[in-house]
């Protein structure tokens, strides 16, 4: 049964320090279950911006 009570594992949260070049810049992530989804490496995701992931995530709908 969910509720408000149930709040799940309390985690700790570390602030993430941006990658060399990226200040001032908005970043994004995505986690390796969605990298191996898409059918790619952290290597080939690096070169990608926000529009491509989204783009790559609504044609695999459904797959």
């Amino acid at each position: 049964m969910t509720g408000l009570d149930n709040r799940g594992p309390l985690r700790e949260l570390h602030a993430l320090r941006p990658l060399p070049g990226t200040e001032g810049k908005a970043t994004f992530s995505a986690s390796g279950a969605v990298l191996a989804l898409l059918g790619l490496t952290p290597a080939d995701a690096a070169g990608l911006d926000l529009a491509d992931v989204l783009r790559l995530i609504s044609e695999t709908k459904g797959d």
